[in-house]
């Protein structure tokens, strides 16, 4: 479904973005994960990737603000692994901005949430509502079986979303949390 707003909602770009990676998960191909260390572009974030990551940004409405969302993300073993980040107009905006990252996580995939624990990865911001880590199991637009391991928090006015999303006969429990273990944030100044 296409926006008909000057910008789309981050809702939209990230329900546009799933059969992209649907497509992607179907056609790769690649036997094994290849871990590295990834500092993406302008973001104060380092994570450990299965493979290399290429990154994409676009405007969104987020939190009431119209705001660049960056996407950094790729495909292994049948797998995309994905940040998403965007940088606020103010801090006071990250828990509507989570709150709102978390139902489109669930609502993307037409999804329920399976497991939830509250998560403050060290340097981020503690205390907000949808600082979470999460399991969702879903479906595709086709109606294939699908399932996700979000992580969301934020860091001042930074807000985080790491993904990682296969079909469910593939998702790799291992993989995802290594990627999930591995968000390293640099302490703000």
């Amino acid at each position: 479904m296409l926006s008909t707003a000057r910008f789309p909602t981050a809702a939209s770009v990230l329900r546009l973005t799933a059969p992209l990676a649907v497509a992607l998960l179907l056609a790769a191909c690649s036997p094994a994960l290849d871990w590295r260390d990834v500092r993406p572009k302008d973001v104060n974030i380092l994570l450990t990737y299965p493979c290399k990551p290429e990154q994409i940004a676009q405007d969104v409405l987020l939190a009431g603000q119209t705001v660049k969302m960056s996407m950094t993300g790729c495909v292994a073993d049948k797998m995309t692994f994905a940040l998403a980040h965007a940088r606020l107009p103010n801090a006071q905006l990250a828990a509507v901005a989570l709150a709102q990252l978390h139902a489109s996580a669930v609502n993307n995939v037409q999804g329920k949430v399976t497991a939830s624990a509250r998560i403050t990865p060290k340097n981020a911001t503690p205390g907000l509502a949808d600082s979470l880590d999460l399991q969702i199991d879903g479906r595709t637009p086709d109606g294939k079986p699908v399932r996700e391991r979000v992580l969301l928090f934020s860091q001042g006015d930074s807000v985080y979303q790491l993904t990682a999303f296969a079909p469910t006969a593939t998702f790799k429990s291992e993989a995802a949390q290594t990627f999930v273990e591995s968000v390293n944030l640099s302490p703000t100044r």
